[in-house]
C-alpha cells in the first residue's frame, strides 16, 4: 500500500471518529497517518504495513485510554450535577412516605411520578414517614423511620 492509502483511511477514520461516540477510531485514524508516514521513508511489504498498524494502534489506545483516564478521574461535577446519572443517590437524605407495608423487610415509596423499591429494617406500615439512608444496587433505596428534628 502506497503512503497516500495509509493517509486516506487515516482521514477517513478521524472523520468517522466525528460522526460516532466514543473515542476509538482516532486512534486508529493517528496510527494509519504514522504508517503513512513510515511508508514514505521505508519499503514494507502489506504484511509488514499491517503488524506494524495493528502494534502502533495499540500503543496510541493504550496511551489514550490512560490520559483520559487520568483526566476523567481528576475532573470533578459541576456544583448541582453530582448526581446526573445516579438519581437514587440524589434521594439520599430526603424523606417520603411508604406506600405500601413493609414486608419481608421490602417496601414502596413514591419519589415525584415514580415509585422505587425500599429496604427498611424495621416494620412499618404503609403511610409512614421515611428518611432515605443509602442505595442498594442502584435501583433499591434503603430507609429508616423518620423522626421530626425539630
Amino acid at each position: 500500500m502506497t503512503y497516500m492509502q495509509w493517509m486516506l483511511i487515516g482521514l477517513v477514520l478521524v472523520l468517522m471518529e466525528l460522526a460516532t461516540p466514543g473515542v476509538y477510531l482516532i486512534w486508529f485514524g493517528l496510527s494509519a497517518f504514522v504508517i503513512g508516514i513510515g511508508a514514505l521513508f521505508v519499503e514494507w511489504s502489506v504484511t509488514e504495513q499491517l503488524v506494524w498498524f495493528s502494534f502502533v494502534s495499540v500503543i496510541f489506545a493504550v496511551v489514550g485510554w490512560r490520559v483520559y483516564g487520568r483526566i476523567i478521574r481528576s475532573t470533578k461535577a459541576p456544583i448541582g450535577y453530582e448526581h446526573l446519572n445516579d438519581m437514587a443517590s440524589a434521594y439520599v437524605g430526603q424523606v417520603y412516605q411508604l406506600t405500601e407495608d413493609v414486608v419481608d423487610g421490602r417496601s414502596k415509596i413514591k419519589v415525584g411520578d415514580t415509585v422505587w423499591l425500599a429496604e427498611c429494617e424495621t416494620p412499618l406500615k404503609a403511610g409512614e414517614t421515611v428518611e432515605v439512608t443509602g442505595v442498594s444496587g442502584g435501583v433499591v433505596l434503603k430507609v429508616k423511620k423518620y423522626f421530626d428534628k425539630k
